[in-house]
């Protein structure tokens, strides 16, 4: 669990999570950049209950389900939009990196995941 547990990261932020155990092609790692989705006010109200989309290295701008993240930020890689998943913060080990995204690029981000699931 995390120090900060009730500081719970705003939409937008980049945080570091535990998303162990996985299954399958699920992202696994114990300290895997993820993108908060859901909005701050969700967050907070569901006691650090919060959607993210995993982070991975790789960049291929030919897959449109990868995002990637635009330059000047510390974390890089590309945001996996189809791979959301649901985590209380409030049972993982956590951290916040500092790093927030624009708003416009969330909204990419779930854009793509309308396209899948609509």
């Amino acid at each position: 669990m995390n120090a900060e547990k009730n500081l719970f990261p705003e939409r937008g932020a980049i945080i570091r999570i535990n998303l162990n155990p996985t299954q399958g092609r699920e992202q696994m790692g114990e300290a895997r950049p993820c993108l908060v989705l859901s909005h701050t006010a969700f967050n907070q109200v569901r006691n650090g209950l919060v959607i993210i989309s995993p982070i991975t290295n790789t960049i291929k701008p030919e897959i449109q389900t990868l995002i990637p993240i635009p330059d000047g930020y510390k974390t890089t890689g590309s945001v996996i939009a189809e791979q959301i998943r649901t985590v209380d913060l409030s049972g993982r080990w956590w951290k916040n990196t500092g790093e927030v995204l624009s708003d416009s690029f969330v909204d990419k981000v779930v854009g793509i995941l309308r396209v899948i699931i609509d």
